[in-house]
């Protein structure tokens, strides 16, 4: 059996790893002791899940010119000739890392997944955020930081 996280319903946290060779039924069992709702989760569905709900959280976005600026300064940018801007120089989780893009005059951001279902924002992604005229300005620090 491959390797396992005890996870409980009430955390998409796991509560223990659970190493390939190891008797997964019997640390499940021990597990319920504490929590009769624990079941196990393969690390790679966690892993794949964590990816999900990480990007879920910052999806193309305008952001201010400030903000962008800003943040090119926080970690020494990443850029790849396959995407358009700029990646901050360190993951958010697995391959996820924050993506900037300045474009006609606006700046946008995002989560980006640079992992094997590889999913970073194009010139095209974000001309369908401002066609949808749906888009408000994300700045989150304040005037005077």
């Amino acid at each position: 059996m491959s390797d396992h996280y005890i996870m409980i319903a009430s955390s998409q946290y796991p509560q223990t790893y659970v190493a390939k060779g190891a008797d997964h039924a019997k640390a499940l069992a021990d597990y319920r002791q504490k929590d009769s709702e624990a079941f196990l989760m393969t690390c790679e569905a966690y892993q794949k899940a964590e990816v999900e709900r990480t990007m879920a959280k910052f999806p193309l976005t305008r952001v201010t010119e400030r903000f962008y600026n800003h943040m090119l300064g926080v970690l020494p940018p990443i850029y790849s000739r396959f995407s358009p801007g700029w990646f901050v120089g360190e993951a958010v989780v697995q391959r996820v890392y924050t993506q900037f893009i300045e474009h006609k005059g606006r700046y946008y951001a995002g989560h980006a997944n640079l992992g094997a279902d590889r999913k970073c924002w194009t010139i095209a992604d974000i001309e369908a955020l401002e066609a949808s005229g749906n888009v408000t300005e994300v700045d989150w620090f304040t005037e005077d930081s």
